[in-house]
């Protein structure tokens, strides 16, 4: 598709997810209902609640893994940070991110009838290895973004949908410009979410350095399991159009997701 077509297709979405009319708002403590704070790679306009605390584990190719923990510090507004790198399992030197990744989330916008949720933040937490030659992951950290995200109850389940912009400030040695992605989560039923996101790559599609070749963009996919009122197990599939020249094929990671609030 052509890229003026898929702006033109992303701005129809952020029209849409304006005018449509919502569902309820999230129950605490339940990741079944729990608003997703990302698609796959890419946020969403959702954040943990004054007083919740959430901690994942991601576990991806090379023997990589992620953890980081968030928490809502205050109304509308969160923080978090993250860790991790390749070989962390296994017997290989291991070879660690660059810098822990922060990121910092604002609800400028509550969900309501009229309007979506609006959020504005930060996040230099990439995914994939860290290329110390390039000094970039494999998928590039969204840097400042602004997304905005509408959920709807239907016959079928609950469904979301999600657009944002955002400009890379973290791989500052690579190509650096404006992106866009959106996405969809449905809920088949109150255990099973799937989830897929479209990243334009436009901030990645420059072929010299052998990573996106930016004429498709990255497709990525995942199904969310809630098995328990506070923790979910997710399975991810990066790239599906396989546009990065690094890999053969889709990536695969492993998700672990617990969601609780500060007891005082």
């Amino acid at each position: 598709m052509p890229r003026v077509g898929i702006l033109s297709l992303l701005s129809c979405i952020l029209l849409t997810l304006t005018l449509s009319t919502p569902s309820s708002a999230q129950t605490p403590d339940d990741t079944r209902y729990l608003e997703l704070q990302e698609l796959v790679l890419n946020p969403t306009a959702g954040t943990l609640k004054q007083g919740q605390y959430g901690v994942d584990i991601r576990a991806y190719g090379d023997g990589g893994l992620l953890a980081g923990v968030g928490v809502g510090l205050f109304h509308r507004f969160m923080f978090g940070i993250s860790y991790g790198g390749q070989n962390m399992l296994g017997y290989d030197e291991f070879n660690g991110n660059d810098l822990p990744g922060v990121q910092v989330r604002y609800r400028v916008i509550e969900e309501s009838m009229r309007m979506p949720a609006v959020t504005v933040g930060y996040q230099m937490q990439g995914y994939g290895s860290w290329d110390k030659d390039v000094e970039r992951y494999l998928y590039k950290a969204p840097g400042a973004f602004a997304v905005v995200s509408r959920n709807f109850w239907s016959p079928y389940g609950h469904f979301g949908i999600h657009a944002g912009i955002n400009y890379n400030t973290i791989e500052t040695n690579d190509q650096r410009g404006w992106d866009g992605y959106f996405g969809v989560d449905f809920s088949i039923n109150e255990q099973l979410t799937i989830v897929g996101e479209y990243d334009l790559g436009l901030d990645d599609n420059i072929n010299d350095n052998g990573y996106g070749e930016g004429e498709y963009g990255y497709f990525n996919a995942a199904v969310r399991f809630s098995f328990a009122q506070s923790f979910a197990i997710q399975v991810d599939v990066y790239d599906l159009l396989n546009t990065s020249d690094r890999t053969e094929g889709f990536g695969r990671a492993l998700k672990v997701f617990y969601v609780e609030t500060f007891s005082l």
